[in-house]
């Protein structure tokens, strides 16, 4: 038998209702005022192991938000709702595996199994414990599991906002230039090939307005690339064949001329069919 004292009758009841629907056949539970105590076979691995998973459910639906968030109080000094939210959802998304190009992502701990460890060992050799040493004490290393996924997010929200910014720049640059064409074609070759409303190949790209030199007024330093060149010819519109709409490059042109560029299959036969074959 396991004997549970709790802090908080919230905390208590939770649990005992948790477990409850669970309906484990081996086990039985005896709640009194702000204890719970729990009688199953913990021995047995498979008992054991299905009454872990049922306390980490419990403790991560209970307490992670709430310890993320102080973390990223009260570790890193974020107070702005916003921020602290759009952070947390970098964070979810990494557990749920969506951000697995994030560097190092592949060596953050698995934090259910920190619990389950600690767990495991505390199911084994106490028979008696407060559910307050729990959290403070035996489940410190949960804890600083979350802080290295804060960080991770901190660090891609950062680039985030930079890169929000760097677009930003790149448009109001497009919205205070004269266009020097109405409709830019380009080929997504290796290198990128550029065609003029008459479908002539632009020569020189990298000169165009000197560019690159005025790009530092605005508090850009890049270098040279077809996103920057298209910037610096500024044309009303961007038609761009391509087989890969969802590479990086891309994205970032859809982002700063917005509903000036389209995108076309690379071989698309239609009246530019002149640009995909130029003589």
């Amino acid at each position: 038998m396991i004997t549970i004292t709790f802090s908080s009758r919230q905390e208590v009841m939770s649990l005992h209702k948790k477990l409850s629907l669970a309906k484990m056949k081996s086990l039985h539970m005896e709640l009194k005022d702000q204890t719970l105590k729990i009688e199953a076979t913990i021995k047995e691995r498979t008992c054991r192991t299905e009454l872990i998973k049922l306390f980490i459910d419990f403790i991560m639906d209970m307490f992670e938000k709430k310890w993320l968030v102080d973390i990223l109080e009260n570790q890193f000094y974020f107070k702005y709702p916003e921020e602290k939210e759009e952070i947390l959802d970098i964070v979810y998304a990494i557990f749920d595996g969506e951000k697995e190009d994030l560097p190092d992502v592949e060596h953050l701990p698995n934090r259910r199994e920190i619990i389950a460890r600690d767990l495991d060992e505390i199911f084994l050799h106490s028979s008696t414990f407060s559910f307050e040493s729990l959290k403070t004490f035996r489940l410190s290393k949960y804890r600083a599991c979350l802080r290295r996924y804060v960080e991770l997010a901190i660090d891609e929200y950062k680039l985030q906002q930079e890169y929000l910014t760097f677009v930003d720049k790149l448009r109001r640059i497009i919205r205070s230039y004269r266009s020097l064409h109405h409709t830019i074609y380009v080929l997504d070759d290796k290198p990128f090939r550029l065609f003029d409303e008459n479908h002539k190949l632009i020569q020189n790209t990298h000169s165009i307005r000197s560019f690159y030199p005025l790009l530092k007024q605005w508090g850009i330093d890049a270098e040279p690339s077809i996103l920057l060149t298209l910037i610096g010819l500024a044309p009303q519109y961007v038609n761009v064949y391509t087989d890969r709409p969802d590479t990086g490059m891309m994205r970032t042109l859809k982002h700063v001329f917005e509903e000036r560029v389209q995108f076309f299959p690379r071989q698309k036969k239609i009246s530019t069919e002149k640009v995909l074959n130029p003589k």
